[in-house]
């Protein structure tokens, strides 16, 4: 009876813990924020980074509605599992910078 009860616990725990996670992890939408498309013109992963992670190397193609497209550079550490983006791979992303630099592919 004990155990079942700790398992649940735990079980619980971690469910609420990962919902928490993912919902931490997706960008503040400001009012009025304005979406972009974002491809991925090339991808590498350099060899760099702590154990069991990658340094992903990406240049973007940023397209917003009302400005010209224009090209980014971003770098993020994922972790090994984590496949790095495709060359053509297309997404949806908010025009702020800081939403940029959260590599919205992950």
């Amino acid at each position: 009876m004990r155990r079942t009860i700790i398992a649940a616990a735990l079980l619980f725990g971690l469910a609420s813990g990962g919902c928490a996670a993912a919902a931490g992890m997706q960008p503040q939408v400001k009012a009025g924020a304005k979406t972009c498309l974002v491809q991925v013109l090339y991808s590498e992963e350099i060899p760099l980074g702590p154990m069991f992670y990658h340094t992903i190397k990406a240049t973007l193609l940023v397209t917003p509605s009302d400005r010209p497209p224009f090209q980014t550079t971003v770098e993020k550490v994922t972790p090994w599992q984590v496949p790095p983006p495709r060359q053509g791979q297309q997404v949806w992303a908010y025009c702020d910078a800081a939403s940029l630099n959260a590599f919205p592919f992950y």
